[in-house]
This record gives C-alpha cells, structure tokens and sequence, in this order.
C-alpha cells in the first residue's frame, strides 16, 4: 500500500496565492522614489540576492546605501557581516549616507547632532562582529537569533568551509540561505569577488572606454553560474576607477530578477543604472537623490529631541576609510 506523503502539496493548495493574482491583490515591492532605480530594483520580502564587481568599484557601498534608503523610508532593520570592512568605516558610511553630510567635515562642532545620528542608526543597524571567522550556517543562526528585515553577507569567499567539497559547499551554503530566507522573512544580499579572467576584460580600441574595465557578467562570479542559478535577483556594481571623468559613476546592472509580479526587471545590457556619487555621501540617480527628504526623519519620526545614548563600548574602532 502505498502510503500518502505529507510533504505533498497540490495546485489547489495555492488557490489563495493565485487568487491575489488573479484580482491584482498582490502587494508590490518595496520602492525609494527614483523611477529608473525603481523601475528596476523593489526590495522584496525572503529574497536571495546576489551582488558581485571587482574590487573597490563600490558592492558594498552601494548595498549599504540601499540598506539606509530601506531604514529611513520603510523603517526597516538590517543586519550586517562585512569581514573586509572594519566597524567603523562601515558606521562611517552609514553615518554619511543617513545625513547626506560628511562626518569628518560637517559635524566637527555638531556634538548633538552626532549622537542623535548614532542613536538612530543603533536603531536600524547591528553588525556581526568580524574579528572571527564564521560559517555560512553560523551567520545564519546569529541573524535567525537577532531578527531583521535584511542581512547583508560581504562576501562570500570569507566564509569557512567546513568540508572538502567546495564546489558542493557552496551549493548546500546557497540552499541553507534559501532556506532561512524563507523561514524567517529575511532578504539577504550576498557579495561576491570576481574569477581572474574577469579583470582581463577589458573595452577594445573601437570604445571610448578603451583599457578600462567592463562590468563583470553573472557566470564572472568566483565560483561560477551556481550562484546566479540559485539567487532570485542578481545586481554586477562596476565603476571605471581609473576613469579621469567617470570615476565617480556607479553602474548598477540588473542581470537577474526571477519574480517580476512585485516589481523589478533586468536593465537593458547597455543601459545600466548609473548612479553619481558626491562627496562620499550620497549618490545621484538621472540627477534625483532619493534621500532628498529624508535626512531630518527616520521613517516618519521627528528625531530633533531624542536623548543622547552613551558609548556601547570604550573600545575604539580602527582606521578611517580615507
């Protein structure tokens, strides 16, 4: 007798799900007000997305930016593993970004101003500590125990392995992420470095970029198409560093996006967003800056009396970023 699987499901069981589609009920993604970014990118609930560049073109600035417009406009809460950056230059990041004024040149006399800064990111950010190496499975507990809107894992390749099989590791890892994704609700970004051969990809003499780098494909990433296969959304961050002009325009390629009901879709290959960093404080979309009116507030909450909180720790970060 062949006994009945609980594990089943039939396409009635999704009746409620395709219904919301069927009258439009489906909640979309959420947004930061800039057409072109949004027309693109919506931050959707118990996601996998992957992020990948080369070095020093701005992954994790960029994520980290996304993370503050998310906070400021949706009152969302994030978690971060970054084992490249140190604590403070990751708060110092943030601490632009969230006022779009430099810490080192516009709060030198603005002692109020600073902590209410801090506070309110101590409200929306927490960070894995990175003075130990961690499994993928172990910063997946640290987050399932510490519940947030987004975790940020930067990147990849700082993880430890735990077997021999690396090529197989890295499948059960992306598995594993899925999987808490959408036990917990959590959308994670992952960060990833580049093969070698990807920095010998370069414009030829027939571009006016020509020697310059070219953004990185899906399959460029270290480790290969596995990991644009598993993800739902896949982002390539590529900026011309070396660029006397465009040194300071971030191009964000939307190669994947695996659900488009909610929003979203690929960025035509030529035409990716670009976005126009000034002052290492703010980034600039078709000339929009999506933070625009939103430096005073977090989410819709007058912020202009909140307390001082002390330091959590005497300890004192390392090197500035600059």
């Amino acid at each position: 007798m062949i006994q009945k699987i609980d594990s089943m499901l039939t396409p009635s069981d999704a009746t409620l799900e395709l219904d919301d589609i069927r009258l439009g009920n489906i909640e979309p993604g959420y947004k930061i007000g800039v057409e072109k970014f949004d027309s693109h990118v919506v931050f959707k609930r118990a996601q996998f997305n992957m992020v990948n560049g080369h070095d020093n073109t701005g992954k994790t600035d960029v994520v980290l930016w996304y993370f503050v417009n998310l906070a400021k406009q949706h009152n969302m809460k994030f978690n971060i593993y970054s084992s490249e950056n140190t604590h403070r230059s990751q708060v110092f990041k943030l601490f632009n970004f969230w006022t779009g004024k430099r810490l080192d040149k516009d709060f030198t006399k603005d002692t109020r101003g600073f902590h209410n800064t801090l506070n309110e990111l101590t409200d929306c950010f927490n960070f894995i500590r990175a003075d130990k190496r961690y499994s993928a499975n172990q910063i997946l507990d640290i987050a399932t125990n510490n519940p947030a809107d987004g975790l940020l894992i930067d990147p990849f390749n700082s993880l430890m392995t735990e077997s021999g099989n690396k090529h197989q590791e890295d499948y059960d890892t992306c598995a594993n992420i899925r999987l808490f994704c959408d036990s917990t609700k959590t959308t994670t970004f992952v960060n990833a470095h580049l093969v070698t051969q990807a920095a010998r990809n370069v414009y030829g003499k027939e571009s006016e970029f020509e020697g310059h780098l070219k953004s990185p494909e899906k399959a460029d990433t270290e480790g290969g198409q596995k990991f644009a296969n598993r993800a739902d959304d896949f982002w390539s961050v590529h900026r011309m560093t070396q660029h006397p002009e465009h040194w300071s325009r971030t191009e964000l390629h939307v190669r994947k996006v695996k659900e488009t009901i909610t929003g979203g879709g690929v960025t035509p290959r030529d035409a990716p967003i670009y976005m126009d960093w000034e002052n290492h404080c703010k980034y600039h979309i078709n000339g929009k800056n999506p933070m625009a009116n939103y430096y005073n507030t977090v989410g819709n909450t007058d912020i202009s009396n909140l307390a001082i909180k002390p330091p959590s720790s005497e300890k004192q970060l390392d090197e500035l970023p600059f």
